[in-house]
Formats: C-alpha cells, structure tokens, sequence
C-alpha cells in the first residue's frame, strides 16, 4: 500500500479517449454486465460526484448525477462499499477480471474473498481493520495481477474469453495488472480500478528483471493459487517460455 492525492488516480489518463469510447460501448451494448445497485449506493454516489466536481474532472449531465453518468466519464471501475458492514453496495464495472459484479453485490468483503485461497484466514481481519481506519482525503493504492490470453480489457466470465492452457504461444500471454485505489467516504468506500495489459513478450525485452521475478512466482504458486487465477493447465508451459 502507497498513499496518493485521489484526485490523480481518477483523472484522465488516456488523452485519445479511446478508454472512455470502450466503456461508454459497453455501458451501451451490455450495461447489465457492468452495473449493479443496492439500497445502500445512492449516498455514496452522491458524494462520489461531488468530489468528481470538485477535481473538475466531470461535467453535470441532462440525466443527473447517476451511478452510469459517472461511469461514462471516468475511466476507471468504481466499486462502493457500505461502512457499516463493508457490504459491496454495487458500482460499475466495464473490465472486470473473471468475476461477476451482479453475483458479489449485496455480500460483505469476507465472502466476495472467500474464493480467493486463504485469503480470508491470513488477512481478512487486517483487511477490515484497514478499511475501518481509512483516513479521508487521501488514496491507499495497491496493485493485483494475473495472467490472460488476450489484451482484451473486458473478461466478464459471460464473454467467455479464450483461456490459458498447456498449448499457449508466448505472444498470447498478457501480464494483467489491475491497479486499485480505496477512498474514504462518509458513507463507505469507493474502490477505483484501473486495469493495464502488457504483453509477456514486451515484459522479456523491456523488463527483464520483472520477467524472472514473474517466473519464479508462478513456478512457486500454490496450486489453488493457480487454480483460483485460472493458470493451472499453462503454468508449467509459460514458466518454460520464460526460461528460454
């Protein structure tokens, strides 16, 4: 974890706003895909479009200051958290990463974790004790990854994307960093995500270090790890890739 102006994680990152035109085409085409509510997100989105107005990073639109206005200007993923039970009080995500955001919304943090392999038993109370001492005004950023055969930034498990198995070429393999920043507010949490792809032949030839930093994790991981990050039938495969 790193502290950071929020301001910064949610302004825009991508000048040609091709980002924006991905999100606004999904937000189109499938937004029963990428919006979830509860009765317990309208004052965190009310407060959520104020601090947006006060970065000058969004305008009022003629359809209000909706949860999917919002999301149609800015680039990251927004996930609320209630703050009384850290219940996921819904949001919008365009690019999720293999997980459903209708099917986590209405439950608490520890059981969205619990398919996350020990997870819950080796930080999950340090987890909640973070987000109850989260101070205001500030961003605690952090970052997850994993890997997919594409560069694709949706992987909603309903696109059924192509997934990594023992025959995987080395310029199908994509690094997927998922940058996270949590926000307090009064009301709860806001929990930005920012998903970047780089493709595993860049990481050899530009950052080599972090190439074999990467092999020994994978060759390391346990195997629910694996399971659980879908890698289980190309772990092996990739690990040999990296080595030659």
């Amino acid at each position: 974890m790193r502290r950071d102006e929020p301001g910064s994680f949610f302004s825009r990152h991508d000048p040609s706003g091709h980002l924006l035109a991905r999100r606004n085409h999904w937000l189109t085409t499938r937004p029963e895909l990428c919006l979830a509510t509860t009765e317990w997100i309208e004052p965190l989105v009310d407060e959520t479009w104020k601090l947006a107005l006060e970065w000058g990073q969004v305008l009022e639109s003629e359809g209000g200051m909706t949860l999917e206005n919002l999301a149609r200007q800015w680039e990251a993923d927004l996930i609320f958290l209630d703050s009384e039970t850290f219940t996921l009080a819904g949001g919008c995500v365009c690019f999720p990463s293999n997980w459903n955001l209708q099917e986590s919304t209405g439950r608490t943090l520890g059981e969205v974790h619990g398919r996350v392999p020990g997870l819950t038993e080796q930080i999950g109370e340090k987890i909640d004790r973070f987000l109850q001492k989260l101070p205001a005004g500030q961003a605690f950023l952090r970052e997850n990854w994993g890997l997919t055969r594409t560069n694709h930034l949706n992987y909603h498990p309903q696109l059924n994307r192509p997934r990594l198995d023992e025959n995987v070429a080395l310029d199908e393999v994509f690094l997927r960093i998922e940058h996270q920043a949590f926000v307090r507010l009064e009301s709860g949490v806001l929990l930005g995500v920012r998903i970047e792809p780089v493709s595993l032949m860049t990481l050899l030839n530009e950052f080599p270090e972090t190439a074999s930093r990467l092999r020994r994790k994978l060759e390391t991981m346990p195997e629910d790890a694996a399971v659980y990050k879908g890698l289980e039938r190309a772990r092996s495969r990739i690990v040999t890739m990296l080595d030659r």
